[in-house]
């Protein structure tokens, strides 16, 4: 008995577009991963920002009180001391001098001495009145507003690696669904769309390094 085959022609092993979508695919999950990760650690670090800012200005505005708090003793102090030096009360006066600080007495001393300031708190040149308090307060301002911008810096980046995820994610989409229509025109379309969003999410995620 004699069997007769038929040769039918031979199916290619793989399909390019197929091929394509594959490529496609792969490098929108591979830069997704990458992106998100980068995504997580921007948010991550401008959170930190923030935080250090909020904590920074904080402390910064104790020093802030703590200084008009001793500007306000300060004063007090001098306008006692100015009375009494004024009705010759030298016990007094010297008593009143003990309860200032260094940079108070430095300040009267300089106001006894000069003609150009009518207190020692008058801004001129040679004063030397000061509030560390105050001086402690402006570094910490100006950490803040460093930290603040920092953190603002990372978020921005970081809204840049979510803008290539969501890139990705239509790269995904798009070369996902591209191999099941039969139509090549449809077909095409879809892995053009796909190579589009993906090379837009490249240059979006290694701009935003």
């Amino acid at each position: 008995m004699t069997e007769n085959f038929v040769e039918g022609p031979a199916e290619p092993a793989t399909d390019l577009k197929q091929i394509v979508a594959a490529i496609i695919l792969g490098i929108a999950a591979t830069l997704t991963a990458l992106a998100a990760y980068n995504a997580a650690l921007s948010d991550g670090n401008a959170l930190q920002g923030y935080t250090t800012a909020s904590l920074k200005l904080n402390d910064a505005n104790a020093f802030y009180s703590q200084g008009n708090v001793a500007v306000a003793s300060d004063q007090s102090l001098f306008i006692q001391y100015a009375v009494a030096a004024q009705e010759g009360q030298e016990d007094l006066t010297a008593y009143l001098t003990t309860l200032m600080r260094p940079e108070m007495q430095q300040a009267v001393e300089w106001w006894i001495a000069t003609d150009e300031a009518l207190t020692p708190f008058d801004e001129v040149e040679g004063n030397p009145y000061a509030v560390p308090d105050f001086e402690e307060a402006n570094s910490l301002e100006a950490e803040a507003d460093a930290a603040f911008q920092e953190g603002s810096d990372e978020d921005s980046k970081g809204d840049k690696f979510e803008l290539a995820v969501v890139l990705f994610a239509l790269a995904l989409f798009f070369g996902g669904i591209a191999t099941l229509f039969r139509k090549a025109s449809v077909s095409s379309a879809l892995l053009l769309m796909a190579g589009v969003a993906v090379t837009a999410g490249g240059l979006r995620l290694f701009t935003a390094f």
